[in-house]
């Protein structure tokens, strides 16, 4: 069996890892540290499954928005503690209140971001917030499927390949699955990430508690920060945008994996039964919308793109918790270029990642 060609045909979301029934399918690192899938010849049967569940590959999206809307929740404690708008909570919460669980992505103990499932509203907070790495994972597709059998209510969110990975696996719709897919600039991988956090200890001299991608007291924006322990007193360093070594090469395309620059999904035909990300433009926008009576484009605005009639209607479901107001695809996409193209390939990436294997 052969899984992939070249690298960028292939965007580790674990679905043939998840669809092997010997097991024989394991995902490592390369020597960047970006995961990829590679099959145990001796445990392999060549049952083609593997090859079956690659939707990266093998099916094309044609999804096309149903509604567009500019969203935020009126909770002030979930909203300053959201990236953007906290629709995801409010997504959540209606899950879990019915007897549902969530999946999304949080980090482990050793600073991996790794997808896992909630049962309860304040477990959602491991699950907030963005995280510009990708999450393994795992066996939660497994885990996704043995739920919807057991007629339970499940909410997965991901990343659009993510999504696609998790149908393609399922193989046939559930009524009682609701997918929710991110506006995605590309993945950077977990073990820069670690190498990162070290990185930030080292020239600290001290511990990292807790790392935020971006940070909301900061203001709605890309900045983050970093809660240190030096002896026995705790600090946050601030982490702005342009003098963070991760982000600055984050936001400029330098460490994403291959598959990001030819990248299906950043386009309009979205896998998720409603795309999320930043209302970012919204000023420009929708300027009618912000004020006393409307947003506070300062705590944060979402963009909800709902692709499914399924998406539509959870809309409804969640309205008495939310503020929500129509708007367009091609208004939301000018703020947002992935949601018109992938993210272009930076010819100074081969370098960057060369200079990395050699000194870490």
């Amino acid at each position: 069996m052969i899984l992939f060609e070249n690298k960028k045909d292939c965007c580790g979301c674990g679905a043939c890892y998840n669809a092997c029934p010997k097991n024989a399918i394991s995902m490592q690192e390369d020597d960047c540290g970006y995961i990829y899938p590679v099959i145990d010849s001796e445990l392999c049967v060549e049952c083609g499954k593997c090859s079956q569940v690659c939707a990266f590959q093998n099916h094309t999206e044609t999804n096309t928005p149903q509604k567009v809307y500019a969203a935020a929740v009126k909770d002030n404690d979930v909203i300053m503690n959201s990236s953007s708008g906290g629709i995801f909570t409010a997504l959540a919460d209606y899950v879990i209140e019915n007897g549902g669980i969530v999946f999304g992505a949080a980090f482990d103990s050793d600073w991996n971001v790794k997808h896992i499932a909630v049962k309860s509203k304040e477990q959602l907070r491991y699950l907030r917030g963005s995280k510009y790495t990708q999450s393994s994972t795992g066996t939660s597709f497994r885990q996704v499927r043995e739920l919807l059998n057991a007629g339970k209510l499940v909410l997965y969110s991901g990343t659009p390949c993510q999504i696609a990975g998790l149908k393609g696996f399922l193989g046939k719709e559930y009524d009682s699955l609701l997918t929710v897919d991110l506006v995605c600039h590309g993945v950077p991988n977990n073990r820069m990430l670690r190498d990162y956090i070290k990185f930030l200890e080292q020239k600290e001299n001290g511990k990292v508690l807790k790392y935020l991608f971006r940070d909301k007291s900061m203001g709605w924006g890309i900045n983050g920060s970093a809660l240190i322990a030096k002896g026995d007193k705790q600090y946050k360093k601030k982490l702005w945008q342009s003098s963070s070594a991760y982000m600055y090469y984050f936001l400029n395309a330098q460490i994403y994996r291959e598959n990001c620059y030819s990248c299906k999904y950043a386009c309009s035909h979205r896998p998720a039964d409603i795309t999320l990300g930043d209302y970012w433009g919204i000023e420009k926008a929708h300027k009618e919308y912000l004020g006393k009576n409307g947003f506070d484009e300062t705590r944060g605005v979402s963009a909800i793109i709902a692709n499914s009639v399924k998406g539509v209607e959870i809309l409804r479901k969640i309205e008495k918790n939310i503020v929500i107001k129509c708007s367009e695809y091609a208004l939301v996409a000018q703020g947002n270029a992935q949601l018109r193209e992938p993210a272009k390939y930076n010819s100074q990436r081969d370098e960057l990642l060369q200079l990395y294997k050699k000194y870490d």
